[in-house]
């Protein structure tokens, strides 16, 4: 356990995570947008742990770019020599003379399946490499995804090849409790009593997207937004802004995950 562990929107899940991560274990985590799926990734990458580096990578952004992903994964890592230059290559280099555990993340790992446009140089060999990082010594992989990924095809050269085959264990994100949304609200010091607090839990807790809309509530509640109005309605209200605000995006853009 680290002096970061305190802060973990979910403690008790993302250190049994890390541990799992740290014996070795290669993981696929299941979670949908909204569940604080982001945060969870950001929490392990801060968690400053001893002897394990935690890399994480967002492949909505090199979807399109795998020397750009190679560049992401090599660079915190501030090794000396040759760049790699394919996920191969960068496999090998992290097993010389490695005395650190290093956690691959990648996040929305599902921008690269279901999808026609993605660089063809995620293709066959990529996949195997990355199913190789489970013999790795000292490598593990994190795959987050909104669903199950064998449940998604993977195209290469831009023809469905087959569904995903990767050798990961499944884990699904747990909803947040409200004991946790809590102690979330507790920490960011907002100026509620315990009983508006507990109001403020409850109803993030009692949504499909909590974590989504506890940031919705923090913004109103940092700027004193509807101040003097009871605080039960003022989460009615904002709630139905929130669902407004959403169902607009849903309409005029596609979803974002978070």
């Amino acid at each position: 356990m680290t002096d970061a562990y305190s802060n973990y929107l979910r403690p008790i899940f993302t250190n049994n995570l890390i541990k799992t991560l740290e014996e070795g274990t290669s993981i696929n985590l299941i979670a949908q947008d909204g569940q604080g799926r982001r945060r969870l990734l950001e929490d392990m990458e801060k968690s400053n742990l001893r002897d394990t580096k935690v890399i994480l990578v967002d492949m909505k952004r090199y979807k399109e770019s795998y020397d750009g992903f190679i560049q992401a994964l090599w660079q915190p890592l501030e090794k000396k020599g040759e760049e790699p230059t394919d996920l191969g290559h960068l496999i090998t280099k992290l097993g010389e003379k490695n005395d650190e555990r290093i956690i691959i993340v990648l996040h929305h790992f599902d921008d690269l399946l279901d999808n026609l446009q993605i660089d063809n140089q995620f293709n066959l060999a990529f996949f195997n490499e990355l199913n190789n990082i489970r013999n790795q010594a000292k490598l593990s992989l994190l795959c987050v995804t909104s669903q199950p990924h064998e449940h998604s095809m993977v195209f290469i050269n831009e023809k469905p090849y087959r569904r995903s085959w990767l050798d990961l264990e499944k884990k699904r994100l747990p909803k947040l409790t409200y004991e946790e949304i809590l102690f979330e609200l507790k920490f960011r010091h907002f100026p509620l009593s315990i009983d508006e607090r507990s109001q403020v839990a409850w109803a993030v807790h009692n949504h499909a997207k909590p974590y989504r809309l506890l940031n919705f509530f923090a913004n109103k509640i940092a700027t004193q937004e509807d101040e003097s109005i009871d605080i039960k309605k003022r989460l009615q209200m904002w709630t139905e802004q929130f669902q407004q605000e959403r169902e607009s995006v849903f309409y005029n853009d596609k979803p974002h995950r978070i």
